[in-house]
């Protein structure tokens, strides 16, 4: 009888897996398509230039795009966005020279107000 359950316990568990993620995957995918939704997401975009200047220099630019939900108060979300580029660059000032840093950050916030599902 021990084994029975057992065995009728996995089957039901294993049977019902497939259909809680695949439920889970749909609602996680409505939530990244909603750009208002209180996920925190860090997406990149990576830039590379070629033929820059007279020294036919090259330019690398990574952004990083943190997205940050904040819950200001009951009714009111803030959204913040950071756009940070990460630089690397070759061969523009002089032949054979890189430099590598941080460009000029862009920081901005969007007010929502929450709705509330019961």
């Amino acid at each position: 009888m021990k084994k029975i359950f057992t065995l009728s316990f996995c089957l039901f568990f294993l049977f019902n897996l497939p259909a809680n993620a695949q439920d889970d995957a749909a609602e996680l995918a409505k939530k990244l398509a909603n750009p208002i939704a209180s996920l925190i997401s860090v997406p990149f975009q990576n830039n590379t230039d070629y033929g820059i200047g007279s020294y036919q220099g090259t330019r690398n630019t990574l952004n990083i795009q943190p997205v940050i939900p904040v819950s200001v108060s009951k009714n009111l979300n803030m959204i913040t966005r950071v756009v940070l580029p990460v630089i690397t660059q070759y061969n523009i000032t002089a032949v054979g020279e890189k430099q590598s840093g941080l460009g000029d950050a862009v920081m901005s916030a969007f007010f929502h107000p929450r709705i509330l599902r019961s």
